[in-house]
């Protein structure tokens, strides 16, 4: 005869096992193994989480859903210059700007902001900044057990890996320094002072530095070239490129794998499995790509999960509605608002970064092929100088602004002479967006994510002034915009430039208000362990977990908080089989 306890723990296995039919996508699939960890996503966050994991011994596996980029992961693709060098365009930092030009196969192609869906995601396209978080940034935005003492040791630990450089050419000269010099002049006259960024992190208001970037060498360097390159030195860890993840597979709570969808011929299609009882999978498919993942597997808004029932490729294998989980998935979402001032003067000569890609001037080429120098062991278009101030504009709230210097035109202007400077509004930001899934299911930015709060407005306004003044200074810097006779408040509130920076975070916030209570529409998607709130054994570890956006580019960062995510990962009690209180994970091929 059953106990009272047996039968209910024997009617709570039947009614789980009843809910997963419709959670299962196919009998069909092939069943591609069993991972103690399954990773998804291969960008700032991934690669440090797969080797970090991988050094405990237990089987890992990395799922990337674009092709290799560097020539070390096995990437093939570069201008025909590089032929036989051991070198694609992603090593070469003079080359990154291509993106913007020639990103078929390299850019996500279901978001509608430029997202780098190859191995090593943004690490491997952007310009390699690679800053040290201000303490005020964690001690601010994020919650108890992330504040700055939390985050000291995993910080050394990937400025250990990667311990950034702001002179990147061989040689040791700095190459395009025309801006930097004219800026930092007008700069300094005007009461800045000159840092070492990274060495000095929390010295950001009224200082300007050398950018630091993650190259090692004259090449990318970054995650790629240290964290991969020691997870693929083990056994344990595992790789798939060109394979991306179509949903986590559960039953209620419980995670006991992945659905994943081969993008090219090499590609994978199937089920990876996680181990019984004790597996986990962690996103880390970008500020994008984990939110799309989880909406996919019936986590998120209520609206946002009608949508993905209503496809015609999910809807009829889509977990039951009785099974999802809602959270406010995709809210949040957050972008450094970038307001350009471009000037012009007669001492700055640009370079033509778009032309090298093809046909680099022979010396340049020869110099960067035999020596990793010259000005394409340089990031493209010279973003070499940087500069931060803090303002407070009338509702009290201090506003972080970094701004970013680089021989380049913008607002249509082009030229030899040109310079812009980039203003990113940082820390204090209150204005928020919204990231919602489509019909087809690509994502989109539906909800306007920048200066819809007035005091971000205004600290925009203080910014661009205080720039102003200081560069008015100079009589031979020439404003191009604004324009002679606008004020800065004009030239702000009438702005027809492109505002994204392609910073996003914040999709699913990290924070201890539980998601599941607000009806899917407000709280955190995951807790300060970066477990996904009623899940028992899905995580979420990049970008998107950000609070509130931070004052620098936030490669870094994402990195720095994948190291302490996979710490406090480590070190959640290990369950046994049957002891998670949510839902019952079976061997593979038991459903």
């Amino acid at each position: 005869m059953f106990t009272r306890d047996a039968f209910f723990c024997l009617l709570t296995v039947c009614i789980a096992l009843l809910g997963f039919v419709s959670a299962h996508p196919s009998a069909t699939l092939a069943n591609l193994g069993e991972f103690d960890y399954i990773v998804a996503g291969s960008g700032a966050a991934g690669l440090v989480a797969a080797d970090r994991l991988s050094e405990t011994g237990k089987k890992v596996l990395l799922i990337e859903r674009g092709p290799p980029s560097t020539y070390a992961t096995g990437g093939t693709l570069g201008p025909a210059w590089l032929s036989g060098k051991s070198l694609t365009r992603f090593d070469v930092p003079g080359l990154c700007n291509q993106i913007w030009v020639d990103s078929a196969g390299i850019a996500c192609n279901d978001i509608d902001q430029m997202a780098g869906c190859v191995l090593g995601g943004g690490t491997a396209i952007n310009a390699g900044v690679f800053l040290k978080p201000e303490s005020a940034d964690w001690d601010s935005v994020f919650p108890t057990g992330w504040k700055a003492s939390d985050m000291a040791s995993v910080t050394n630990k990937v400025f250990t890996r990667i311990p950034s450089t702001d002179n990147p050419s061989t040689d040791g000269i700095r190459y395009l320094q025309e801006p930097y010099n004219l800026v930092t002049n007008a700069l300094s006259a005007a009461g800045f002072t000159s840092v070492t960024a990274n060495d000095f992190p929390d010295e950001k208001n009224r200082t300007f530095a050398h950018t630091p970037f993650m190259y090692s060498g004259g090449e990318r360097g970054g995650p790629l070239a240290t964290y991969l390159k020691t997870a693929k030195a083990r056994s344990n860890f595992h790789m798939v490129t060109n394979t991306t993840v179509r949903r986590v597979i559960r039953n209620g709570g419980c995670v006991s794998g992945v659905e994943v969808v081969a993008t090219a011929s090499d590609g994978k299609t199937g089920l990876y499995y996680v181990t019984p009882g004790t597996g986990k999978v962690i996103l880390a498919a970008g500020a994008f790509g984990s939110p799309k993942i989880l909406l996919r597997s019936g986590i998120g808004p209520p609206d946002q999960l009608e949508v993905v029932k209503a496809s015609t490729t999910d809807g009829p294998t889509m977990i039951d509605s009785s099974e999802w989980i809602k959270l406010p998935v995709g809210y949040n979402v957050i972008d450094h608002a970038s307001t350009d001032v471009v000037i012009s003067h007669p001492s700055v000569k640009d370079y033509d970064f778009y032309t090298a890609y093809n046909n680099p001037i022979p010396a340049d080429r020869d110099l960067y092929l035999n020596s990793r120098a010259g000005i394409l062991a340089t990031a493209a278009p010279g973003p070499n100088t940087m500069f931060w101030e803090t303002v407070v504009p009338s509702d009290g709230t201090p506003r972080h602004l970094q701004w970013t210097v680089r021989a380049e035109g913008s607002h249509n202007e082009s030229g030899n002479t040109v310079v812009t400077m980039s203003q990113y509004l940082g820390r204090g930001t209150k204005s928020r967006g919204r990231m919602t899934i489509q019909s087809n299911l690509n994502t989109a930015i539906t909800g306007n994510p920048f200066l819809n709060d007035a005091g971000d407005t205004e600290a925009v306004i203080l910014g661009v002034q205080s720039l102003m003044n200081a560069a008015s200074a100079d009589a031979s810097i020439t404003f191009l915009h604004p324009a002679s006779g606008l004020t800065a408040a004009e030239y702000v509130n009438t702005y027809v430039g492109p505002r994204g920076t392609n910073h996003w975070i914040g999709t699913c916030k990290m924070g201890t208000d539980d998601g599941t209570k607000g009806n899917g529409t407000f709280g955190s998607v995951v807790d300060t362990n970066t477990k996904v709130y009623g899940t028992e054994n899905l995580f979420v570890i990049d970008a998107s977990i950000f609070p509130a956006h931070i004052t620098i580019n936030p490669s870094a960062t994402i990195m720095i908080a994948a190291e302490k995510a996979v710490e406090n990962i480590l070190a959640l009690p290990v369950h046994g089989a049957g002891t998670w209180s949510k839902g019952m994970c079976k061997s593979p091929g038991a459903y």
